[in-house]
């Protein structure tokens, strides 16, 4: 259940309410924060229940108020907040009378309504201390109003990622303020490009894996149901544009050059079928489509993982650990000093996202090793009397997936042992086209696994990016 719930209006305040979002998800996790356009009612669900539900079990409600959040009005005429049903006015009176925590939230230089503008239904508002957020202190006002967030919720930030950033940005002061820490950091310059470069490649290949993945949801998989009677055009138009995003990002100089080649031929060759496919319609046409955005997507996600993964392992944490270990032994009384605090207990946050991240990195290789051992036997196929040769060197990648487990695959590892137990004792019983039944159960269930791994792995990695620009900051300090 989201903690946080963004109530605001689309004419007033989006732009201000997606950026809100992606900060207080980077502090408190993506599950925690609710906003109705960024994932938190998926398609075909019904809008009003999800937000309903939402709103019953949310910690608290930001109330978001731009400039026009006060004269807007409907089609007709009438001003929306003196419509009952209208759904901002909904969203903060309920949560006014579940009496949790509702900032008013003033964005744009917006000042706080008066009583008289309110329906009385909302004027408790006006005793609820407000936020005030300005673009020039976007940073500093966002970081006042998530500390306003833990001291009057339950809620908790992802803290060991946090930790971490506050680090990075007690470390610039601390380079101002004493000389011995700028010359520890100058002369590690290279540790913090490295990791720097490496998160900026993390940010990237997300961004790109993301497009992808709206390609096969908006495009493919409607096309594919559709059939040979589905209008093309309205899918020519959603893939222009994630083609034109993906574009964009690979021009970064941290992309490497054959994939970004590949990935252009691919999308002008998608794009060319498609255009095809919509001036001249045929069956040859619309398989040339499919077969374009199924290529796609199956040549390049898989290289796309293997990239993250492989920014993941070279963020080298540990060059960055012994330079904040070294930080911190110049610092007074080894650093006992309260204002001092954070920044010696974030050494031992970044020890454990270290640890996380080493075991996540490790468990994804073997399981794409796992993945692709069993594609090559349930989809590629084998030669009789090979399965129980091929089983073998199964086992052999499987036995390195070895505790400690990360959550998704400690969820489910004995499912998977039950139906290792069975193809083994299939095997035992010389039933090659049983085996072969149970062999492909099993490769269904890894593939299921490993979608949840891979998942929570790019999701980890985007946490850690939110420390770039920290990053940065020191950088050019150097």
């Amino acid at each position: 259940m989201p903690g946080i719930f963004i109530s605001y209006r689309r004419i007033d305040t989006l732009a201000w309410a997606g950026r809100l979002f992606a900060d207080l998800r980077k502090s408190f996790g993506a599950s925690q924060v609710f906003m109705d356009i960024n994932g938190g009612i998926p398609r075909g669900a019904d809008f009003e229940q999800a937000l309903t539900t939402a709103l019953a079990g949310c910690d608290a409600l930001l109330a978001l108020i731009g400039s026009q959040w006060i004269g807007c009005t409907s089609a007709d005429g009438t001003r929306r907040l003196d419509v009952p049903a209208d759904w901002v006015r909904n969203e903060i009176s309920t949560a006014l009378r579940r009496n949790i925590m509702v900032m008013p939230v003033l964005l744009g230089g917006a000042p706080l309504p008066g009583e008289a503008e309110l329906p009385e239904d909302l004027r408790a508002l006006l005793k609820r201390q407000r936020a005030k957020v300005d673009d020039e202190r976007w940073d500093y006002d966002i970081g006042e109003l998530i500390k306003d967030l833990i001291k009057q919720t339950s809620l908790r930030p992802l803290d060991d990622v946090v930790s971490w950033s506050t680090s990075i940005r007690l470390l610039k002061d601390l380079m101002t303020e004493r000389p011995a820490v700028a010359d520890a950091v100058s002369r590690s310059k290279e540790v913090i490009e490295n990791t720097s470069s490496q998160l900026d490649r993390l940010v990237l290949f997300k961004r790109i894996h993301d497009s992808l993945h709206t390609i096969e949801v908006d495009c493919l998989r409607p096309i594919q149901a559709g059939g040979l009677t589905g209008k093309l055009r309205p899918f020519k138009i959603g893939f222009a544009g994630e083609a034109r995003r993906i574009q964009k990002a690979i021009q970064a100089k941290e992309f490497n050059a054959m994939l970004r080649d590949d990935l252009v031929d691919r999308l002008d060759s998608t794009t060319a079928a498609l255009e095809t496919a919509v001036e001249a319609p045929s069956d040859a046409a619309y398989g040339r489509v499919l077969g374009e955005l199924n290529g796609l997507l199956s040549g390049v996600s898989p290289r796309l993982d293997m990239g993250i993964a492989e920014a993941a392992a070279g963020l080298n944490l540990d060059r960055l650990l012994e330079l904040m270990g070294g930080v911190r032994d110049t610092l007074p009384a080894a650093g006992k000093a309260p204002e001092l605090e954070p920044f010696v207990q974030s050494i031992d946050a970044l020890s454990r996202l270290r640890d996380e991240l080493n075991e996540r990195v490790s468990e994804h290789g073997l399981f794409q090793r796992l993945d692709s051992k069993l594609r090559t036997v349930c989809v590629g196929g084998i030669l009789p009397g090979m399965l129980a040769g091929e089983w073998v060197r199964i086992r052999l990648v499987r036995s390195r997936l070895a505790p400690p487990f990360t959550p998704e695959l400690g969820a489910v590892n004995d499912d998977l042992v039950a139906i290792e137990s069975e193809i083994e004792a299939s095997l035992g019983q010389g039933n090659e086209a049983a085996t072969q039944d149970l062999v492909s159960e099993y490769f269904r269930a890894v593939s299921s696994v490993f979608r949840d791994v891979d998942g929570c792995l790019k999701e980890f990695c985007l946490r850690l990016s939110a420390v770039a620009q920290p990053l940065k900051t020191v950088l050019s300090m150097v």
